[in-house]
């Protein structure tokens, strides 16, 4: 059985104006563009600009991004903070050797390499090792708290961007 609804000229009007604005795409791409905001990027006068976790999560296109707007594009205006005392302090990415690659790689963004911190020189290093330059998977997830957002960490941020130029 059908049943009809009366629906005044003003709802009718609001939905056809809702209804112009939507364009046709998967569920997975509708449920991650309402989960997704904008990341927070902090810009005070007299203070460098930074790229930090705000609850949403971040992509690689908001690394690349917050690059391009705040640091001229170039990465090595870029320097990376670990936002913990000790590297030891991350709670994922040591499944690897102590020495071996992945934690070479995972201490590299969360310290630097011989005390430089600069994304671009630390990017340089890792993909002489494998790591992507365009997909940083490793910052992604010290950005976001993990490699997934069913890792019991996801939201905690243990690294931030920060334009140093």
């Amino acid at each position: 059985m059908t049943k009809v609804v009366q629906i005044n000229k003003e709802t009718l009007d609001f939905l056809k104006k809702d209804a112009t604005k939507t364009t046709k795409a998967s569920s997975k791409k509708i449920v991650k563009a309402v989960a997704k905001k904008k990341p927070t990027k902090i810009k005070l006068s007299g203070f460098p600009a930074e790229l930090l976790l705000n609850g949403e999560e971040l992509t690689y296109d908001d690394i690349t991004n917050f690059v391009r707007a705040e640091a001229g594009g170039n990465e090595n205006n870029v320097e990376i903070q670990c936002l913990v005392p000790s590297p030891e302090d991350v709670p994922f990415g040591w499944g690897g050797k102590k020495g071996g690659v992945r934690h070479f790689i995972q201490s590299s963004f969360l310290t630097g390499i011989n005390g430089d911190k600069r994304l671009g020189f630390i990017l340089n290093q890792c993909a002489k090792l494998g790591h992507s330059r365009k997909k940083p998977n490793v910052l992604l997830a010290l950005l976001n708290g993990g490699y997934s957002p069913s890792s019991k960490y996801w939201g905690t941020p243990y690294v931030k961007l920060i334009v140093n130029k």
